[in-house]
């Protein structure tokens, strides 16, 4: 599987070019991650409204949308926006489900952190068996990316919770 985590304004971009919206998204061979902040963490900046737009109006089986901040466990003050147990496992599950596709897309507001933490647990899992993507190719086409490693550790947690069973 290849993954590919993008910006905000990289994937409504990619969504455009590729023409790909809530009438078609099904089926397409693509897992598509958006993660969001909550509407009412003013951490981010935003120069327009435009910028919390969703670039599908609803989740489909192979489009998931989150709403977390970008913080970890050291956020203390900012619990409510913590990503959670919950959406960790929840996550899992749709990845789970989606494996088989040819390629994951994951995008959150500037496709660093939370985004990052999502592509790289998605290629450890996926990635490697695609000779396409092998780490080298995953690093060189997403070369920003710095994980949140909060993120990276609820959802490895939930793997081995997955694999203990």
């Amino acid at each position: 599987m290849k993954v590919l985590v993008l910006s905000k304004r990289e994937f409504d971009k990619m969504m455009d070019y590729t023409f790909v919206n809530d009438d078609n998204v099904e089926e397409k061979d693509i897992m598509i991650i958006s993660v969001c902040s909550p509407p009412d963490d003013n951490r981010h900046s935003f120069k327009s409204q435009k910028n919390r737009e969703l670039w599908f109006k609803r989740e489909h089986p192979n489009v998931k949308i989150m709403y977390f901040g970008d913080y970890g466990e050291h956020h203390l003050d900012k619990v409510e926006y913590l990503f959670t147990n919950e959406q960790a496992k929840e996550l899992y599950e749709f990845i789970k489900i989606n494996k088989d596709k040819s390629r994951a897309i994951i995008h959150c507001g500037a496709g660093i952190s939370r985004s990052g933490a999502i592509g790289v647990f998605i290629h450890s899992l996926y990635g490697n068996n695609s000779p396409e993507m092998t780490y080298e190719e995953f690093k060189r086409k997403n070369p920003r990316i710095l994980p949140n490693s909060y993120v990276l550790r609820l959802l490895n947690r939930q793997l081995r919770n997955d694999q203990s069973v």
